[in-house]
């Protein structure tokens, strides 16, 4: 008999969808409630302007196959496509739509995201969830995913604190500042609360569709099947099962046959130095345990531990226990074996889904015990409409934010030298930026959050990302190459880095008198303009200075 109509799993499904829970929409009032939280939930969290971050990574190819600007002519936009479903959904929506499409976009996954921990705080709350009860879980979820308490936390304690009860160790994380393909991991979160609800098919479906979104979440969700069919195997449905596993083959097999056409090894000597580069001098920070294994790490990892700990009787404490334990081991695989394929498969990327559902799981547990005691009715009354107070403070808060500009940094001295190239980009043209490699870092540190960090210092320039990565989307001009935006390809992550040698060695000869022999590669790349700081020297005869704002400069180049 199938998992999905068996008689106790349709009791199951029953009591999950009580009258309390349709209520507030969180199953099943229909589409209207469910875009309402989501709206709530978006307004309350914020979300960048486009394009910001890894955006500038992710959109390129969907962009310049949609036909923004001269994108086409861009080397990077011609590598092979890492997220090609992603991709075409980019390609499309500019095509046919308009560009803040991407943005509602994300408020929907908001809102399967919020669905699915209100689901999950039903399961980790057991059978007696009251409507105030949950209300008063919502705006708890509320505070901690918002924008304002975020941006408190960076000017009352210099960090980002609240970010760690959502983000995973490494800076792993689902939701994130923009539409990306990371935020399909939502999936994985939907999975696990669909599995606690007694619906298994549609469980191990949202996993398999997460990984083939980004198949960066292959390994989650061959986690997340593998602990659902040794939950199954346990209850002796061992074939439902098989067919769980056979399914979510099915569904990821297209994108394990991509990524082995398209992302095979050159060579065994070519994929190695390929994988070095982006582990230890592209990505450490995300790869490298060593660079992030730090006390916040450890306590996330801990607030896990305790989390399962709660709800250890129950299929989600099953299922959280065993992705926390296969993550963990493959992490310690990694450390003991220093193996580069194993670290870009990033074991501890399950934390991206655990730390989020933890966090949960405990705010049921508070509420919970705050609901022991006996409440008379006009206090419940008055904690209702504190509930509803709360929630429209913070998305008041949220507004305010977006509206006075108060998140997501970005140079504004960029904005000048980038709307001069907008406007006067000409087909041919090819454009280099200056690139500054990230200090090594001394010792290991959770990597922070920017996004509502106050003011950024002179001295970040070296540390953070934000020197005119924003450069191509924005201008829709091709460039030479820089550090933020990478490929996957082992040949062409070897090309990217000579690339970047070479733009380094170019502008540290722009203080002489001529390019010499780099003007042959200058000629064969067909590069027409170089773009410089303000403190950029440059004596170079074959370089005539075509603009200059107080902040950049843009030379042309003459043969």
């Amino acid at each position: 008999m199938s998992a999905a109509v068996r008689p106790e799993d349709a009791r199951d499904v029953a009591r999950a969808a009580t009258p309390a829970a349709r209520g507030h929409g969180l199953a099943p009032k229909g589409i209207a409630t469910f875009l309402f939280w989501a709206v709530v939930f978006a307004l309350v969290y914020t979300q960048a302007p486009l394009y910001y971050s890894n955006q500038n990574q992710y959109f390129l190819h969907g962009l310049a196959q949609g036909g923004r600007g001269l994108l086409d002519a861009d080397w990077l936009a011609g590598t092979r496509d890492p997220t090609p479903v992603f991709t075409a959904l980019v390609a499309i929506t500019y095509r046919l739509l308009p560009e803040q499409t991407f943005q509602l976009y994300y408020v929907l996954v908001f809102g399967i995201y919020f669905w699915s921990m209100v689901a999950i705080f039903d399961t980790a709350s057991g059978k007696n969830v009251s409507p105030l009860m949950r209300h008063s879980f919502i705006v708890l979820l509320l505070l901690i995913h918002s924008a304002v308490l975020r941006w408190l936390s960076w000017r009352w304690l210099d960090t980002d604190y609240p970010w760690y009860l959502q983000c995973g160790v490494a800076n792993q994380y689902v939701l994130g500042p923009v539409f990306q393909p990371s935020v399909f991991g939502t999936g994985l979160i939907l999975s696990i609360a669909l599995f606690v609800r007694g619906r298994p098919y549609l469980a191990v479906s949202a996993a398999a569709l997460t990984a083939v979104a980004h198949s960066t979440y292959l390994l989650g969700a061959a986690i997340l099947t593998l602990s659902y069919m040794v939950n199954l195997c346990r209850e002796q449905r061992w074939k439902d099962a098989l067919r769980l596993g056979g399914l979510a083959l099915l569904f990821v097999a297209p994108v394990l046959v991509y990524i082995a056409v398209n992302f095979a090894p050159s060579s065994a000597e070519k994929f190695a130095a390929s994988q070095a580069l982006l582990v230890h001098f592209r990505i450490p920070h995300h790869a490298v345990v060593r660079h992030w294994l730090d006390g916040i790490a450890a306590a996330q990892v801990v607030g896990v531990m305790v989390a399962i700990g709660l709800v250890r009787r129950s299929p989600l404490g099953a299922v959280m226990l065993l992705s926390a334990v296969m993550g963990f081991a493959l992490s310690a695989v990694q450390v003991l074996t220093n193996n580069d394929s194993l670290a870009l498969l990033f074991p501890w990327r399950v934390t991206a889904y655990l730390v989020p559902i933890a966090t949960t799981v405990l705010l049921a547990r508070l509420v919970s015990v705050l609901a022991v005691a006996t409440v008379p009715p006009w206090q419940r009354t008055a904690l209702g409409l504190a509930n509803a107070a709360g929630i429209a403070v913070l998305v008041a808060a949220g507004i305010a934010i977006t509206v006075q500009d108060l998140g997501y940094p970005a140079a504004r001295e960029d904005v000048p030298v980038m709307d001069y190239v907008r406007e006067r980009k000409q087909p041919g043209q090819l454009y280099t930026l200056p690139i500054s490699l990230p200090k090594p870092q001394a010792s290991a540190q959770s990597p922070l959050s920017q996004d509502f960090r106050p003011t950024i210092q002179a001295g970040d320039r070296q540390r953070l990302p934000f020197d005119l990565q924003r450069f191509r989307l924005y201008t829709g001009a091709p460039i030479f190459i820089d550090f933020k935006s990478i490929p996957y390809q082992d040949v062409e992550v070897l090309e990217w880095n000579d690339r970047v040698a070479w733009n380094r060695r170019l502008y540290a000869r722009l203080d002489k008198k001529s390019l010499g022999d780099m003007m042959d590669e200058m000629i064969r790349q067909r590069i027409t303009h170089v773009i410089t700081r303000m403190d950029q020297k440059v004596r170079c005869e074959e370089l005539v200075k075509v603009y200059d704002d107080g902040q950049h400069r843009i030379y042309e180049f003459k043969e």
